[in-house]
């Protein structure tokens, strides 16, 4: 029997439909078959899927309305909300943890990464991509310690696939969200952590 996993996350996690198209094929072909679950909107931040007032936890509640359990809960934040707001990044983990936890087997926190330089939000925070993808990192590893979940490092899977090979192109024109390459490696880094 397929186990089964639900991604929770915003346009990092739907972009290039990753989740369906991507991660489904790439965890058969990998002999884990998963029956997979999205719920996503662009630009939420994990605290407001779970606020069932919001747009967004509406949608979370209708999907845990079916009654069904997860082997696997995939939360994503806001790319700006663990440097901008950290305190509300690790409200936002707890919250959907607490709402979660009889539905959910095992957390993975989806590690985003840096923005591609000449982004104007990197330009903003005064940062590189790689200062920009170990601050995200290093505030997921602490929500990991804190809640006790798993990491998949996506953010520092783009900079070790950009410096083995720069002529790949992982972002989209938005310097932003991912390119279809880029959401391979957001598949590949979930599976692996899911597989470890």
């Amino acid at each position: 029997m397929a186990k089964s996993i639900l991604f929770i996350g915003n346009s990092y996690t739907f972009y290039n439909d990753m989740p369906t198209a991507i991660f489904a094929p790439m965890a058969e072909a990998a002999g884990l078959p998963l029956e997979v679950t999205a719920v996503t909107k662009g630009g939420w931040k994990l605290s407001r899927f779970a606020d069932p007032a919001d747009e967004g936890g509406a949608l979370l509640a209708a999907e845990l309305a079916k009654g069904k359990k997860y082997d696997y809960v995939v939360l994503q934040d806001h790319s700006l909300r663990t440097i901008k707001d950290p305190d509300k990044f690790f409200a936002g983990v707890k919250a959907c943890r607490d709402l979660l936890a009889d539905r959910a087997g095992e957390f993975i926190l989806y590690v985003t990464w840096g923005r591609k330089i000449g982004s104007p939000q990197l330009e903003e925070l005064g940062l590189t991509t790689a200062e920009m993808a170990e601050r995200i990192s290093a505030a997921y590893g602490e929500a990991a310690a804190r809640f006790g979940m798993k990491l998949a490092e996506v953010g520092r899977a783009f900079l070790a696939e950009s410096e083995a090979h720069p002529d790949v192109e992982l972002y989209n024109a938005d310097l932003t969200h991912p390119s279809p390459a880029g959401s391979e490696i957001v598949a590949r880094t979930i599976l692996k952590a899911i597989m470890e």
